[in-house]
């Protein structure tokens, strides 16, 4: 029987960052971590690790070794959380552009002094690092430097932002440039859409909080116990005792994991 031939191991996707036209751009749907900030999730994933691990089996080498795994697994949570603040960041920001671009459609101005208007509104609402006050900048840029069109450069941000808001705003902005629509119109309706999401998550949040404020002294509570009691197990037999707390602890997790996708409402 001739041997079956080995598959090829399949490669790791390396992360395409798509910077736009410019070159320059941003990509909103990565987070990429800076050397710093990768050490520092390190350290604190470690450190709380280590802490959680031994306080609960008294054990210094359990505790390395837990520590050294939640350093590890540590970077791939603060990455998701800097990205979910950047994304919640973003919309709220392109609310506000879209209530300054349609006050400027509104008097008449043209799409390049709006645009460069909200660049001016959002330097003064958010400031000059906010990442909405960036892209304007590079819109502005784009169009005064190397005559991309306004429209172009919308369809650009929108396909790095990784909101369907804002695709879909700059979908029916272009259609609506092209074709002589009631632009004012389309801005206001797209701020009214965006404005009632943001309200309906910020109710479901509210009525939330209180069940992950639960979630979170329950994350505390093994521990907690595990200290209290500690005395109790002097003299018990060490190998079932690790058994017992390891089936309790992976119990606990299991029932902490349920509970947290449970209360993750996304609107």
């Amino acid at each position: 029987m001739a041997k079956k031939e080995k598959e090829p191991k399949k490669k790791k996707k390396k992360v395409v960052v798509n910077k736009g036209i410019s070159g320059a751009g941003t990509d909103y749907t990565v987070y990429i971590l800076s050397p710093m900030q990768k050490l520092f999730a390190i350290a604190v994933g470690f450190a709380v690790g280590f802490a959680a691990a031994y306080i609960y089996y008294d054990n210094v080498t359990l505790g390395i070794v837990v520590g050294a795994i939640a350093g590890w697994k540590a970077i791939d949570i603060y990455r998701n959380k800097l990205f979910t603040q950047r994304q919640r960041e973003l919309r709220l920001q392109f609310r506000d552009l879209l209530e300054s671009l349609s006050n400027s459609y509104t008097v008449g101005m043209t799409a390049s002094r709006a645009f460069h208007n909200a660049y001016s509104d959002m330097q003064t609402e958010h400031g000059k690092d906010a990442v909405i006050t960036k892209e304007l900048q590079l819109i502005c840029a784009m169009h005064d430097g190397q005559g991309v069109e306004i429209k172009d450069m919308v369809n650009d941000f929108a396909n790095r932002s990784g909101l369907d808001d804002v695709r879909s705003f700059a979908s029916v902005y272009d259609v609506a440039t092209d074709l002589g629509g009631d632009i004012a119109k389309v801005i206001r309706e797209t701020r009214d859409m965006i404005g009632d999401k943001i309200e309906i998550e910020l109710e479901i949040q509210t009525m939330v909080t209180g069940q992950k404020n639960q979630l979170t002294i329950l994350a505390v509570m093994p521990l907690v116990i595990a200290f209290l009691t500690r005395s109790f197990t002097d003299g018990a037999n060490p190998t079932l005792t690790l058994i017992v707390k390891t089936i309790a602890l992976g119990m606990f997790v299991f029932a902490y994991w349920l509970g947290a996708k449970i209360v993750d409402v996304k609107v």
